[in-house]
């Protein structure tokens, strides 16, 4: 083995992109997920709900219970990692600086250097550290909350969030055939609730749809919506993609089993492997704004994507 070979970097935009490939060729759509009854995919020592590509990557494992802690966590609590567990990866971007001169620099100078006026350049490098599923974690005596939603209960959760939108975009029933944003009069229009199968149906259509008008100019002006993106461009796909994961992510915080209301056609699927296969990091901008977009709607903050 040569030197050059044990040092090459890991491309984890890749390696996230191959998992979401096979997912797709096994016929399932990875952003379509599971939230199962025990809540979102978290970090069990700290509480800390996993965001972005994190939430999906999380919630796909073969582990039933989404909560997972880190070595260092689990050795602080007094337990160890059972012989032989296998860890998941937790992705996160750490910041690199430059001056104007394309030096490397610190964090406290690029802070200075910023402070005078002065031109800094701020590259986001893809890191992860890893963490266990609970299930490998021995020596801990493991508190699992039971999450149960009633229908009535979800229900009046989609209307609260619906009608708490800051700066909502105009809500109409003008067509009853299609569920759309229109990005030129901020306008979006739904179908009557009678028309779907059911109320989750309709409430993870209003959900894409919401999600879509986040992108207007005056709320988080993304490209995919300021932007004319013909159908099949990848501008297109990726806001497509966006308006999935934020439906998917808003339907898990009011416990609708986005999945089993989504078919997941060959045609569909198909198309999404030939979008990710040309590009690697679409998965994770896709994730990041779709993120953005949920917080959004639901009124929250973050400091940072993920």
């Amino acid at each position: 083995m040569t030197k050059n070979s044990r040092t090459q970097k890991r491309d984890l935009y890749q390696e996230v992109t191959n998992k979401m490939v096979a997912l797709l060729e096994k016929g399932v759509a990875p952003w379509r997920c599971t939230w199962n009854r025990y809540g979102l995919a978290r970090n069990y020592a700290t509480g800390h709900i996993y965001t972005g590509i994190n939430a999906f990557l999380m919630n796909l494992t073969p582990h039933p219970i989404p909560y997972f802690m880190s070595f260092k966590q689990t050795k602080a609590k007094g337990g160890k990692i059972r012989k032989g567990a296998k860890s998941e990866m937790v992705f996160f971007y750490k910041p690199l600086f430059k001056d104007k001169d394309e030096n490397f620099i610190a964090p406290d100078k690029a802070v200075a250097l910023k402070g005078m006026g002065e031109e800094v350049q701020v590259i986001p490098m893809l890191k992860y550290f890893n963490v266990f599923n609970i299930a490998d974690v021995e020596g801990i005596e493991i508190d699992i909350p039971e999450v149960e939603l009633k229908e009535h209960e979800r229900i009046e959760e989609c209307e609260r969030i619906i009608k708490n939108v800051p700066n909502a975009p105009e809500y109409v029933f003008e067509d009853a055939n299609r569920a759309y944003y229109s990005p030129h009069s901020d306008k979006l229009n739904m179908p009557d609730i009678a028309q779907f199968e059911t109320a989750e149906d309709y409430y993870c259509t209003f959900f894409h749809e919401l999600t879509h008008s986040t992108g207007h100019q005056s709320r988080l002006n993304r490209e995919g919506i300021t932007e004319l993106n013909p159908f099949g461009s990848p501008g297109y796909s990726k806001e497509e993609l966006i308006a999935e994961m934020g439906a998917s992510f808003l339907s898990a915080q009011v416990g609708i089993n986005y999945d089993e209301l989504t078919e997941n056609s060959a045609a569909y699927l198909q198309g999404w492997l030939k979008v990710l296969k040309a590009d690697k990091k679409l998965v994770f901008k896709a994730a990041a704004e779709a993120q953005k977009a949920a917080d959004y709607i639901l009124g929250k903050s973050r400091n940072s994507d993920f």
